[in-house]
Formats: C-alpha cells, sequence, structure tokens
C-alpha cells in the first residue's frame, strides 16, 4: 500500500470558499498565482515537511546595446519610481514572464520599452539579491544584445535607427557613453553595481 506523506491542494478562485475549511484541517498556503492558490499539508507528524517551498526567486533582465558606429551604450529614463526620482540613466530592464526564457525576454523588453529590433548575442554577468518584494530573491541577467543586421547596415551607410520610448514608462531613451553611465553616482557608491558595470566593459572591449 502505497504511504502517501503529503497533500496538494489546488484550488481555483472560483472555489476559494474552500480555503478557510483547508486551513483549519491544517493545510498551508504553498503558493499563489492569478486564478487559483496552492496549499499543502505534511502527514508525518513525527517529522518536518520535505514538500518544497514555492516560488522563491524573480528573475530579470537588463540589456545592453552598443551602436556599431559611435560605441555609446542604449539607455533609458524613467517616467516614474525611484530611479526617475532621481533621474537616473539605466539599462532597459524588465522581468521575464512565465514560461520565457532570458534570451526572450532580453529581446522583448529592448523592442517594449526602446522599439528596437535587437538579436541576443550572450549573458554578460548574473546578480543574485535578497530580500525583495515579498521576501523574494532576485536573479538579474546582464545580456548582451546587438541591432537585427538591417539595422546595423542603415547606420553604417550614414543612417540611424528612430528610439520609440514606451509611453507609459519610459521618459526619454537616448545612446550616452558608457563611462557616462558608470560614472553614475548611484553605481559608484555600490561595490556590486561597480563589479557589473566592469564586466560590461570587458564584453563590449571582446
Amino acid at each position: 500500500t502505497e504511504q502517501r506523506k503529503g497533500i496538494w491542494l489546488k484550488i481555483p478562485t472560483s472555489h476559494s470558499h474552500l480555503i478557510a475549511p483547508a486551513t483549519l484541517r491544517g493545510f498551508d498556503f504553498q503558493h499563489a498565482e492569478t486564478g487559483y492558490c496552492v496549499l499543502t499539508k505534511w502527514l508525518p507528524q513525527s517529522s518536518e515537511s520535505r514538500l518544497p517551498n514555492g516560488p522563491t526567486h524573480q528573475v530579470g533582465v537588463g540589456t545592453l546595446v552598443v551602436h556599431p558606429r559611435t560605441g555609446k551604450m542604449l539607455a533609458v529614463q524613467e517616467r516614474t519610481g525611484p530611479a526617475a526620482k532621481r533621474k537616473l540613466w539605466k539599462m532597459p530592464t524588465g522581468l521575464t514572464d512565465p514560461g520565457e526564457d532570458v534570451a526572450e525576454a532580453a529581446v522583448r523588453e529592448l523592442k517594449e520599452e526602446t522599439g528596437l529590433d535587437c538579436i541576443f548575442d550572450r549573458i554578460i554577468c548574473i546578480r543574485q539579491a535578497h530580500g525583495g518584494l515579498f521576501g523574494r530573491s532576485d536573479m538579474f541577467f546582464v545580456c548582451l544584445c546587438k541591432l537585427v543586421p538591417e539595422s546595423e547596415e542603415r547606420i553604417r551607410q550614414g543612417g540611424e535607427v528612430e528610439l520609440l520610448p514606451q509611453e507609459e514608462e519610459i521618459l526619454m531613451a537616448d545612446w550616452i557613453e558608457m563611462e557616462d553611465y558608470a560614472e553614475q553616482l548611484v553605481w559608484q557608491q555600490s561595490p556590486l553595481y561597480k563589479v557589473m558595470n566592469d564586466a560590461m566593459f570587458l564584453a563590449v572591449r571582446r
């Protein structure tokens, strides 16, 4: 006879009235998403639960794009939030969607925030941080991307590519010197970001 040690309950929003009775019977929350929540119960009373925790990390991407003629990097200023108050120039950034690869997220975020069509090249570095929203940890991937070949060719022939800042979130987008980006006080005050910026310079020089 199979001896079950743990029970999982996936309760859709339409049956949320069952959550309270479940908790009264020893179930506790494992995680919740739009449309449902998951509760678990560890049955053996002689040992601690070995059921896995719910999602512990969010995954973010930052994208480095270098202008093929000037060597400047693509940067944006946000409309709202802490970075906007500081008038901080930052890489286009964002969170991955469920089931989305890091490379896909990097290309998507670039398109959404600046209007540029780009190709993923490689991951430059990874930063891990803890104590984020709702206690979650954060995995942040800095990705090197390149303009699509037709855009690079247009620039080589003396033309330019139009930057189209995302109206809802981005105040402006522009090409700036990498040194000016790295010398912003926020980055200089953080040993972690100084290491990340050094990795970006190294990736561009290769």
